[in-house]
């Protein structure tokens, strides 16, 4: 589906499955442990809300999609966390799997632990991928990392 993103994943799937490179340090495999998920779900009827069903991690969910009520440039994920504490964001990228700059305050930070399991993560979507097809990362980070990769029809 992205070409570009498969060393991304085959490297983050080498990581969790243990075969890491001789020159990274092994003090903590807890530390290293990182997983990509790519879907081939393709959103394009987000901005009245849509649910995802099928996008669940032993870390967090994605519950669901739509737009900021009235503002269509304003994309918001939906999901739950799974009692880890950590923080989860967004960013945009092109199909060809270049990051597109996202201005300070323009991208929300959901911050989640064991009483705080639901969340919001907002992004304005960049000037460039409006009326485009692109990808969003939604990310959770904590002690261990991990990653949605969906391909979105901004």
């Amino acid at each position: 589906m992205f070409s570009i993103w498969l060393p991304l994943v085959m490297t983050s799937f080498a990581l969790v499955f243990g075969a890491m490179p001789s020159h990274v340090p092994t003090t903590s495999s807890a530390a290293w442990m990182v997983a990509v998920q790519e879907f081939d779900a393709f959103l394009q009827d987000w901005k009245n809300g849509q649910t995802l069903a099928n996008l669940r991690h032993p870390l967090f969910d994605l519950t669901g999609v739509s737009a900021v009520s009235g503002m269509m440039e304003i994309i918001r994920f939906s999901g739950e966390a799974h009692g880890q504490p950590g923080e989860i964001t967004l960013s945009f990228y092109t199909l060809e799997g270049d990051k597109v700059f996202s201005p300070p305050g323009s991208v929300s930070v959901a911050r989640v632990d064991e009483k705080r399991r639901e969340f919001h993560v907002t992004g304005a979507i960049p000037r460039v991928l409006r009326g485009r097809t692109g990808v969003v990362q939604v990310t959770f980070t904590g002690e261990k990392r991990a990653s949605y990769l969906l391909k979105v029809r901004f």
